[in-house]
C-alpha cells in the first residue's frame, strides 16, 4: 500500500490517545499528524482541581509534542476550514491534505450565550476560568452562592454536582460554610423514579449537605450590576457569587463545515464513521448516546486507531464500538 496520511483535529483526550495508538501500531510506514490552536494538552477532569487550588496549570497540562517520541507529527494553527471534497484541512497558513480523518475538536463553551455571564459569572469549564474560580472562592467569605447549569450537551454529566461539592468542601476547610447560603439551579424537572439511581442520589447528597435545589429553574440572565440571576420565568434569585457551566456547542468550522449539526457529528454507531468517506469522529463533538467524558473518548479514540490500522496494513480484523464503563 502507498503511504496513507492521518489527521487528527483536536489535542484533547480523544485526539491525542487516537495519534499516538494509531501512529504505534503503524510504525512509520504512515504518516499521522496532530493539528491543535494549543501547543499543549490539558486534562480537563482536573479543571475542577484547579478551581479549589489542589492542582495548578502546570500539573494538569503537558506539551503536544511529547507525543512526537511516538511517531506523532505535531502541527499548530487555528483549524479554518475542513473541505471533505478536496480532503483538506485549512489552517492560517497552510492547507494540509489528508487520506483519513479524525475528528477531535470537542465542545466549545459559551458563556456570552446567557446574557450577563461573562461579566457577572464564574465557571471552571475552561483552565483559565478554573483559575479565575479559585481567586473568587479563595476570597469569598460569606454570603450567597448560586451554582447553575445549562441545558445539554455539555462536557460531563455528572460535573456540575461535583463543581457543587467541590465548592461545598473548600468552603468548610476555609471555615466559611457556616456563613454561606448555597443553591443549585437546573433547568430539568426534579430526578425521581429509581431511588438509586445517579440523579436522584446526587440531588438528596447535595441537599444533605444543606444546599438548596431549584429544579425548571433554566437560567436566563444574569444581572452582574445588581447580583441577581433571573430564570425564563420571571423568578430571581440575588448572589454574592455566580457559578454558571457555559452552554456548549461544537466548533464552530464543524458547523460551517456542515460536518456537525447543533447536536454534534452524527456517526455510525458501530465504527464511528461518519457520513464522508474516510473521515470519524470521537469524542464530545459526536452526538453519540453516552456520557460526554473522557473514558468514552479514549475508548472511542481506541476503536478508530484498531480498525485503521487493520485497513491500512492488512493485518487483524476489524472491530465494533462496544463501550466498557465498568
Amino acid at each position: 500500500m502507498t503511504r496513507k496520511r492521518v489527521v487528527v483535529l483536536g489535542g484533547g483526550i480523544g485526539g491525542v490517545s487516537a495519534a499516538v495508538n494509531l501512529a504505534q501500531k503503524l510504525r512509520g510506514k504512515h504518516d499521522v499528524i496532530l493539528i491543535d490552536r494549543r501547543p499543549y494538552h490539558i486534562y480537563q477532569p482536573a479543571n475542577l482541581l484547579l478551581m479549589t487550588g489542589e492542582r495548578r496549570p502546570s500539573d494538569i497540562t503537558r506539551d503536544l509534542t511529547r507525543t512526537e517520541r511516538y511517531g506523532v507529527r505535531v502541527i499548530l494553527g487555528n483549524i479554518l476550514g475542513i473541505d471533505p471534497s478536496t480532503q483538506t484541512v485549512e489552517l492560517e497558513s497552510e492547507r494540509i491534505g489528508y487520506d483519513y480523518l479524525i475528528l477531535a475538536l470537542g465542545l466549545e463553551t459559551h458563556p456570552e450565550e446567557i446574557p450577563g455571564a461573562c461579566e457577572g459569572a464564574y465557571h471552571a469549564w475552561e483552565l483559565e476560568a478554573a483559575v479565575r474560580c479559585y481567586d473568587a472562592l479563595r476570597n469569598f467569605s460569606g454570603g450567597t452562592i448560586v451554582v447553575g447549569m445549562p441545558a445539554t450537551p455539555y462536557r460531563c454529566p455528572p460535573a456540575p454536582f461535583e463543581a457543587l461539592f467541590s465548592i461545598d468542601t473548600f468552603l468548610h476547610k476555609r471555615g466559611v460554610r457556616q456563613r454561606t447560603e448555597i443553591h443549585f439551579v437546573a433547568p430539568m424537572a426534579r430526578p425521581g423514579g429509581d431511588p438509586k439511581s445517579a440523579n436522584r442520589w446526587l440531588t438528596e447528597h447535595a441537599e444533605a449537605r444543606g444546599v438548596i435545589t431549584h429544579f425548571d429553574w433554566p437560567v436566563a440572565e444574569i444581572d452582574h450590576e445588581h447580583n441577581v440571576v433571573r430564570n425564563a420565568h420571571g423568578d430571581e434569585l440575588h448572589y454574592d457569587l455566580m457559578f454558571m457551566i457555559p452552554p456548549h456547542r461544537p466548533a464552530q468550522v464543524l458547523l460551517d463545515s456542515g460536518l456537525a449539526e447543533p447536536a454534534g457529528v452524527q456517526v455510525d454507531y458501530d465504527t464511528l464513521a461518519t457520513r464522508y468517506p474516510n473521515i470519524y469522529a470521537l469524542g464530545d463533538c459526536v452526538n453519540f448516546p453516552a456520557s460526554k467524558a473522557g473514558v468514552v473518548a479514549h475508548q472511542q479514540a481506541d476503536l478508530i486507531a484498531h480498525n485503521l490500522a487493520v485497513e491500512l496494513t492488512g493485518h487483524g480484523t476489524k472491530e465494533r464500538f462496544r463501550l466498557h464503563t465498568t
